[in-house]
C-alpha cells in the first residue's frame, strides 16, 4: 500500500554511482540482513548504488542460459528455475562467471533470446568484499552520515523530483531502496502538508521516496504494511444512508459505498432461499446501522471470512461495503458486499 505525505527533511544525500569489482567471493542478499540470492564471484564487476552501514546496494547484470529460467515471480519478469544457474558476463558457455544464482531468485529481463537472456538484479553485499575506486565511492545512507545542518536547498515550490523506482525483492520485506531514497536523521514528524499538523513520527531507517520540493519541505511516499483489520475506507465523502433508505429506493442505492457501525448477530452461509446471494456464499447476519433495529446481510470476500467468523455474536464492527441490493427477495433485507471490516 502507498501513502503520500509531506515530511521536513534537513539533509538530502544523492550518492554517486560507481563501478566496483569483488575482492573476494561474497553472497548477494535481498536486503541488508535478508536471505541470500546469489554468490557473486571474485573479480566480478558490479554497479554500486547506495550504502547502509557495512552493506552496499549493488546491481548485477549479465547473461543466463534461457532454458534455466522459469516463470515470473512477484514483480520480476522471470525467475531462476534450476539450481546453480550461472550468470555470465557474455552470452556464451565460456563467458566469465559473474555469479551463481539461487533457484527461485527473481530477475529483471533486459533482452531475451532463444539461447541466452540478459538479466539484471539489485541486492546487498558486504562493503568489505568490494575493491572500490576511492575516487568514486558509493553514497552512504542519510542515517549513517553526520553532516552539519544547513537550510534546505532553495527549490521552486512543487518542483518534482526525478524518481528512480524501488527495486522490489522476491519476498515480503525484500526491498532495495532506490538511489535517491531518504531516511530521517532522527525521529521526525510526518505532516499532512508543509507547516501542517503532524500525523505520526517516522523513525531513522524508514525508507522514503522523494516526490517534490516545496518551501523547504519534501513530499515523500512511504510504503509499509498495516493489519487489514485496522483499516476502513478513507473516502470522507462517503454518505451513509440508513437501512430504511436502502429499502425505500433499492435501485438508486445499488453500487453505493457506505460506512456502517453494525452489531454482528451470526456468521452464516447462504442457502437457496436467498436468491440475491449465491448458494454457499459466506455472510454476516447483522443489525444496524447504529441504533437502527434492521437486519442486514453482509457478504464476505474470501480474505475476510476467517476474521468475520471469529467475531463473537453481539460484537460491534465497522464496515465499508458496497450495496448489492437495498431490498432482497423474499425478506426485503439489504445485501451489501463488505470491502473492509474493523473491530473498534
Amino acid at each position: 500500500m502507498s501513502l503520500r505525505f509531506a515530511i521536513a527533511v534537513l539533509f538530502v544525500a544523492r550518492g554517486a554511482v560507481a563501478q566496483a569489482t569483488l575482492a573476494r567471493e561474497a553472497p548477494l542478499l535481498a536486503s541488508p540482513t535478508g536471505r541470500a540470492l546469489a554468490t557473486v564471484a571474485r573479480g566480478a564487476s558490479v554497479r554500486t548504488e547506495a550504502a547502509r552501514g557495512t552493506m552496499i546496494a549493488v546491481q548485477l547484470e549479465g547473461w543466463v542460459s534461457t532454458p534455466l529460467l522459469g516463470a515470473a515471480r512477484d514483480s520480476f519478469a522471470v525467475s531462476v528455475a534450476k539450481s546453480d544457474a550461472i550468470l555470465r558476463a557474455a552470452p556464451a558457455p565460456n563467458g566469465s562467471i559473474v555469479a551463481t544464482l539461487v533457484r527461485g531468485m527473481g530477475l529483471h529481463v533486459v533482452t531475451r533470446g532463444a539461447a541466452w537472456t540478459r538479466v539484471r538484479r539489485s541486492g546487498w553485499i558486504a562493503r568489505s568484499a568490494l575493491a572500490l575506486d576511492p575516487r568514486r565511492s558509493p553514497a552512504t545512507s542519510v542515517a549513517a552520515r553526520a553532516p552539519a545542518r544547513s537550510a534546505p536547498a532553495k527549490t521552486p515550490p512543487g518542483t518534482p523530483i526525478a524518481r528512480s523506482p524501488t527495486v522490489q525483492g522476491s519476498a515480503a520485506g525484500d526491498s532495495v531502496p532506490a538511489p535517491d531514497a531518504l531516511t530521517p536523521l532522527h525521529p521526525a514528524p510526518l505532516s499532512a502538508a508543509p507547516d501542517g499538523r503532524a500525523v505520526t513520527t517516522l523513525q531513522p531507517g524508514v525508507v522514503l521516496q522523494p516526490l517534490a520540493h516545496d518551501r523547504g519541505w519534501v513530499r515523500v511516499r512511504i510504503e509499509g504494511w498495516v493489519p487489514e483489520s485496522d483499516l476502513v475506507a478513507a473516502d470522507t465523502a462517503i454518505q451513509s444512508p440508513s437501512a430504511a433508505d436502502l429499502r425505500a429506493d433499492p435501485d438508486a442505492m445499488r453500487g453505493r459505498v457506505v460506512r456502517w457501525n453494525v452489531e454482528v448477530l451470526a456468521f452464516r452461509k447462504a442457502d437457496a432461499l436467498r436468491p440475491d446471494l449465491q448458494a454457499g456464499e459466506p455472510y454476516l447476519l447483522a443489525r444496524g446501522p447504529g441504533d437502527e433495529n434492521a437486519l442486514i446481510y453482509l457478504t464476505l470476500p474470501p480474505s475476510l471470512v476467517d476474521r468475520a467468523r471469529a467475531v463473537p455474536p453481539t460484537s460491534r464492527i465497522v464496515v465499508s461495503a458496497r450495496v448489492r441490493t437495498g431490498r432482497s427477495h423474499p425478506t426485503g433485507v439489504p445485501v451489501l458486499d463488505v470491502l473492509t471490516l474493523a473491530v473498534p
